[in-house]
């Protein structure tokens, strides 16, 4: 834990300027955790760093300044993308906040044959503004300093346009008992690309479509089905024990 409360913020950061803040950033300091004037808080904003910045008015509105910077930390040393079949609204919040929490840099929410419908245009934008949220508070929380990218939910045909260049490993519980373990699976380098299905899984044609145009290998996570958001937490955490920076 950070012996300072840690606040994203949407400003330019720089030595001697000054953050302004209003209504929920403002209540989280100024209600939530009781800070006052001269109290100190660590601010970043995912692309300058992090810094040390100390309350002159509670306002409102509330003033910070910047007074120095911070040894960043906390990004993950593996950046591993998230592929996750869209799962019901509590169940992808979950999985997007602990994978978050263990290293996952980018989330790719998958539309499948046995995952949740496509919700209409509004409600896509509403759930992809709370899920950015929770991801943002998500790296508030462990120490990130830049914020994960979400991506609204995709067909399957729209995900290669999606997909980074790494080594790409495909969870599916129905391959248990014939496919590697991720002991058996190559050390990908800086990058892997996970695939997680939704609580009804896979078909086995989106498995072949994932394995035969995508390049997808199928691994396992051991003799036990988990949930969807179990595993693809597990299946983050994993992969930064044995390539990232959790060993």
């Amino acid at each position: 834990m950070s012996r300072f409360p840690r606040l994203f913020v949407p400003h330019s950061l720089q030595l001697g300027g000054e953050i302004i803040l209003e209504d929920a950033e403002r209540h989280r300091l100024v209600r939530t955790l009781r800070l006052h004037r001269g109290d100190s808080v660590q601010v970043f904003n995912g692309t300058d760093g992090e810094w040390l910045a100390v309350i002159r008015e509670p306002g409102p509105p509330l003033r910070l300044e910047i007074l120095q910077g911070l040894a960043k930390g906390g990004d993950p040393g593996l950046a591993v993308t998230l592929v996750l079949g869209l799962t019901k609204s509590g169940s992808i919040e979950v999985a997007v906040q602990k994978a978050v929490e263990v290293g996952a840099v980018t989330l790719i929410p998958l539309l499948t044959r046995y995952g949740v419908s496509r919700p209409d245009e509004r409600q896509t934008d509403n759930k992809l503004r709370r899920l950015q949220r929770i991801a943002v508070e998500a790296a508030q929380q462990c120490g990130r300093c830049t914020p994960p990218l979400i991506h609204a939910p995709v067909e399957w045909k729209d995900l290669a346009a999606l997909l980074p260049d790494s080594p790409r490993l495909l969870f599916w519980e129905e391959e248990r008992n014939h496919s590697v373990g991720l002991m058996g699976v190559p050390d990908p380098g800086d990058a892997v690309t996970l695939l997680v299905g939704p609580e009804g899984g896979l078909t086995m044609d989106e498995v072949q479509y994932a394995r035969e145009a995508l390049g997808f290998v199928c691994v396992t996570l051991g003799p036990r089905i988990l949930r969807a958001e179990t595993a693809a937490i597990v299946a983050v955490a994993a992969c930064q024990m044995l390539w990232g920076d959790m060993g």
